[in-house]
């Protein structure tokens, strides 16, 4: 074999092995396919109409303005308006907020209530607005039943008695 035939065969066999890692004489084009919904594809048609068309939207938009000015507002029979007032913080707000949180405190732990807001604040409206009783009845009961160490009977109202064994959330003061 001369010197030159077996460069080209070596020659050849590079290319061979080379051209498996390269691209093929074939081209392929990228995918440019955009999968929108139906919907998506309108909304994007319609800018599209409008951007092309800017002057008619316009003028579509301003009779659309134009209609709506010359209406008269008018209301469904015996709707009501919320007041600016009914937004804004008020007194009334927190005693609903303090009211809400002391049932709950009456309701679940009672003893924690006659301490916490009935004999150190004198506030007892729950437990008064429950058991009909006036707020020197209510303290008295919160010192002789609930928070005494007595072992003594003592008077018990008889709506009391008529929620004892009823689950927290069936109480209702």
């Amino acid at each position: 074999m001369s010197r030159y035939t077996s460069r080209a065969i070596l020659l050849a066999a590079a290319m061979a092995t080379a051209s498996a890692f390269a691209p093929s004489g074939v081209t392929s084009r990228i995918s440019s396919e955009l999968h929108l919904e139906n919907h998506i594809a309108d909304m994007i048609d319609h800018e599209v109409d409008r951007l092309r068309n800017i002057g008619l939207w316009r003028q579509k938009e301003a009779e659309k303005h134009k209609k709506w000015a010359e209406m008269e507002p008018s209301l469904p029979k015996g709707f009501d308006f919320n007041t600016v007032t009914e937004f804004q913080p008020n007194s009334d707000a927190a005693k609903k907020i303090q009211m809400r949180k002391d049932r709950r405190m009456a309701r679940d732990d009672p003893m924690r209530y006659c301490a916490d807001r009935c004999v150190s604040t004198g506030n007892c409206q729950v437990w008064e607005d429950m058991f009909d009783l006036s707020a020197k009845e209510v303290m008295a009961f919160c010192e002789e039943c609930v928070l005494s160490e007595e072992e003594e009977p003592c008077d018990v109202p008889e709506k009391f008695l008529d929620n004892a064994g009823k689950n927290s959330w069936e109480l209702r003061p």
